[in-house]
């Protein structure tokens, strides 16, 4: 089962990494043009904090346990992943977009859930 949320919190980053590289370096203006038209209904600042957080996240279920720093921070990131996830398939949902736009958050969500779950059960790096 370890290597099961290893393997999710890779797919986490995997994704999450590069979406928020483009929201938070990039803003609104790139967000658009890179054809992610959810970007129109907020300002230039929150599309960039949403990025950080989605880097921020990630990186935090990835790296902090490989460092064995801040054992209680995976299910709190992967809590805040989850709030991202759910609140993009919201997002897209409110706005009507196509159901493909809405799977792909949707699913970082479960993943997202299963990490938490995961990692505050009986694979926590608290040593249970």
């Amino acid at each position: 089962m370890d290597a099961a949320l290893w393997v999710a919190v890779i797919a986490l980053a995997a994704v999450f990494v590069p979406s928020g590289a483009v929201h938070a370096f990039k803003g609104k203006k790139g967000t658009l043009a890179a054809g992610q038209e959810w970007a129109e209904d907020f300002e230039d600042k929150h599309v960039r904090l949403i990025g950080a957080a989605e880097i921020v996240g990630s990186l935090a279920v990835l790296v902090f346990p490989m460092v064995s720093f801040i054992p209680w921070i995976v299910p709190v990131a992967a809590a805040g992943l989850m709030v991202i996830g759910g609140g993009a398939a919201f997002i897209h949902i409110r706005r009507g977009d196509p159901l493909a736009n809405v799977t792909v958050p949707a699913l970082l969500m479960v993943i997202a859930l299963i990490v938490f779950v995961g990692r505050i059960g009986e694979f926590s790096f608290g040593g249970n």
